[in-house]
């Protein structure tokens, strides 16, 4: 499964930009970082603008049809990620309808290195990583998962050389749970703590900047 190149130096240089700290939901640290938190969203460059641009297109899910974008199975596929049980039996229906499309590089998909798609974005043109994990973010919201436990995070892949990526993180039963367009696994983040290096995290509410533990 390919893997996307994430611009990690744009991250840093909106954490280094950033004012005020805001205090993080009270999970504990992933992947054994420490974390800092701040609601500051003022960056024009970086991972913080790519996300508000999307959700400002995203409209709160108002309908859309064009040549980028469909919102026409949309309500369907809300209606079978709430059908299928428990909190984690939609966690896992969402992980595996959104993983069936393809794969694209932005380059390919919208002609740039970065773009950060919106659901229906995703529905018509697929995507790459931090699209997968968009889309299964805002499913689950549509599905009654609070947005306060979940997080798009931002990674290096250990395994991968320290590669780029994006995942989805749900927190559920006292655990965070990775969703990952590379798997159709829904994994337990304590059992892959040393797969990712976390760089940064976000939801609607904050975004978080990741050091490295102890």
């Amino acid at each position: 499964m390919p893997i996307c190149r994430w611009f990690i130096w744009m991250i840093a240089a909106a954490v280094l930009a950033s004012g005020g700290a805001a205090e993080a939901k009270s999970y504990p640290p992933l992947f054994g970082t420490k974390e800092i938190g701040s609601a500051n969203w003022n960056f024009k460059k970086g991972v913080v603008p790519e996300w508000r641009g999307m959700l400002g297109r995203w409209k709160s899910g108002a309908p859309c049809e064009s040549k980028i974008c469909t919102s026409k199975n949309w309500a369907a596929l809300v209606s079978q990620v709430k059908g299928a049980g428990d909190p984690m039996a939609q966690i896992k229906a969402a992980n595996a309808l959104m993983n069936k499309n393809p794969y694209i590089e932005d380059q390919n998909n919208w002609g740039k290195t970065e773009f950060w798609a919106t659901s229906y974005e995703y529905l018509k043109k697929s995507g790459d990583c931090e699209d997968y994990s968009i889309a299964k973010y805002m499913l689950l919201k549509e599905a009654g998962i609070p947005i306060e436990n979940m997080r798009i995070f931002s990674v290096r892949v250990r395994s991968l050389g320290g590669i780029g990526h994006a995942i989805l993180v749900v927190y559920q039963g006292n655990k965070a749970w990775v969703l990952d367009n590379r798997t159709p696994s829904v994994m337990d983040a304590s059992l892959i703590k040393l797969e990712f290096q976390p760089v940064m995290s976000l939801n609607e509410n904050q975004w978080w900047y990741h050091l490295p533990g102890k």
